[in-house]
């Protein structure tokens, strides 16, 4: 015998809720990590241990890839973050497999070319670990800006890192572009909640990376010098 059409409608309903329950109780359900979570920015720069001939170039790119992360939360750094990237990728590449240094890789190329032109070629480690190191420095220098002034808004921050950092190595149009797209960037609360689960939390993480990350960032910088690349 035919169903009455409010009883076929209510068989349809109960399937159609028996579907809904059965579905949501196999979906997933997905908590949200912050920045310093996801990107495990402390234990990887942890695990770059210096040796006497210098930086390990895997752990520390594994590292600097990790803290230049940190420009995906600040609208208006994609082009600093693009430049980083292709710097780590390029010494990646030539690291290969292998467990060499950074100085080593560049003590290679200086024993069979030309500094000055190895610095002007993006192809080479010696160009890559220049900027790389340069553009490092300028997060190092806005990270502790944030410590030592707990007051400042995230853009004096950026702009003090810069004015200590890369500026000087910028010309007109670059500096230019990067003024214009500094104003894009975050509250430093807004950068603060995506980093960590307060204020107090990442602070105390920054702390702790600031003087790993410093330690490195000194050899390069020392060695460059010392081969005349770095000026």
């Amino acid at each position: 015998a035919a169903q009455p059409a409010e009883c076929r409608a209510g068989r349809r309903h109960k399937l159609s809720a028996h579907r809904s329950e059965h579905k949501y109780s196999r979906s997933f359900i997905f908590i949200v990590m912050s920045w310093l979570e996801d990107s495990q920015v402390l234990s990887k720069w942890k695990a770059v241990t210096l040796t006497e001939t210098g930086v390990p170039a895997k752990p520390f790119l594994t590292a600097a890839k990790a803290i230049i992360s940190l420009f995906d939360l600040i609208a208006g750094m994609g082009m600093v973050k693009g430049d980083m990237v292709g710097n780590a990728e390029t010494l990646e590449k030539l690291v290969g497999d292998s467990d060499t240094t950074l100085q080593a890789l560049v003590e290679a190329e200086l024993a069979n070319g030309d500094a000055a032109k190895l610095v002007k070629n993006g192809k080479t480690a010696t160009c890559a670990l220049l900027w790389l190191t340069r553009a490092l420095t300028f997060i190092r220098e806005l990270l502790q800006e944030m410590i030592d002034k707990p007051g400042a808004k995230l853009t004096e921050c950026i702009n003090a890192g810069y004015e200590r950092s890369l500026k000087q190595f910028h010309g007109f149009a670059v500096r230019t572009t990067f003024s214009v797209a500094v104003k894009a960037a975050p509250t430093r609360e807004t950068l603060i909640s995506k980093m960590g689960s307060s204020e107090q939390f990442v602070m105390d993480a920054i702390r702790e990376v600031v003087p790993l990350y410093t330690q490195c960032l000194q050899v390069n910088s020392t060695f460059l010098a010392a081969k005349g690349i770095a000026k």
